[in-house]
């Protein structure tokens, strides 16, 4: 079975709608696919409706899992949550997504000012932000930077401006850890840490990152995600078994032309790690 429990439409920093993204997961022959965009659920009933309709159409199956990937922090760190088979449909979790939207917003408006600050048409750039449909994020803001001219790429907008203790950059202003641990449980979802090897910690403050996500009811760690060498999966599946966290695999997916990071192209789960959807499929 082909699963792909980490993926991102337009409702976020996605370039495909849902349905287009649900045609391509069918094309590649996935059969679990988790749509998890960024503080959103707004694509997800979109996407049901695609798998349900692609369905009638051809003989292979396409189950979609309810999800969603929330911004957290952690000891000033900005840490990702994957909620998986969470229930859309939640007042609590909706309204809460709510404040993380306004969070976004907010956060874009003052790093289009910093951007103004140091010489750069911010207010342009908001704008160009903000026709997308989908809500405001880093990546857009870096898009707007190169389609502007004003860096070679995405990557050169991080590394300037955007990253972590850059010039444009803000401090961390995302709800704590286990308050969204606590809202992905009370939508009857799963937390699953997401890529936990992409945040800069040390292997200590990531065992402590894990035991602190654990107490707070996270059930699971995304053992193999998009980019992952060998060695990091092993890492990933060590840290899921010594914790006793189930393990996920998610490509991580936001674009059809980024060639190293296709939709369901992903390393098995290591023996010895239990499967995070196991008791749902």
């Amino acid at each position: 079975m082909k699963i792909d429990l980490h993926t991102h439409s337009n409702h976020s920093d996605g370039s495909l709608t849902p349905a287009e993204l649900i045609t391509a997961a069918a094309h590649a022959g996935i059969d679990v696919l988790a749509l998890t965009d960024h503080d959103s659920v707004a694509g997800i009933e979109d996407a049901t409706h695609s798998a349900r309709a692609h369905a009638l159409q051809a003989p292979h199956t396409l189950t979609i899992v309810p999800g969603v990937e929330i911004s957290a922090a952690w000891r000033s760190q900005g840490i990702h949550v994957l909620g998986l088979w969470i229930d859309p449909a939640s007042a609590q979790l909706n309204a809460q997504l709510k404040s993380q939207a306004q969070r976004r917003h907010v956060r874009m408006r003052s790093l289009c000012a910093r951007l103004t600050e140091m010489g750069l048409p911010g207010a342009t750039l908001l704008a160009t932000v903000e026709a997308h449909p989908g809500l405001p994020t880093r990546a857009h803001l870096a898009a707007a930077m190169v389609a502007a001219g004003h860096v070679k790429d995405n990557e050169a907008a991080f590394v300037k401006y955007l990253g972590r203790g850059k010039t444009a950059a803000l401090a961390n202003q995302w709800p704590a850890l286990a308050e969204v641990v606590s809202w992905i449980t009370g939508a009857g979802g799963v937390a699953s840490l997401a890529h936990p090897l992409r945040y800069k910690l040390s292997a200590g403050a990531r065992r402590q990152l894990i035991t602190d996500f654990q107490i707070a009811g996270g059930l699971g760690v995304e053992v193999v995600t998009g980019g992952h060498a060998a060695a990091q999966i092993d890492t990933c599946a060590q840290l899921a078994m010594q914790f006793g966290l189930a393990g996920s695999v998610g490509s991580d997916f936001h674009h059809p032309h980024v060639s190293w990071n296709p939709l369901g192209r992903l390393a098995k789960l290591p023996i010895g790690v239990t499967p995070i959807w196991q008791k749902f499929l």
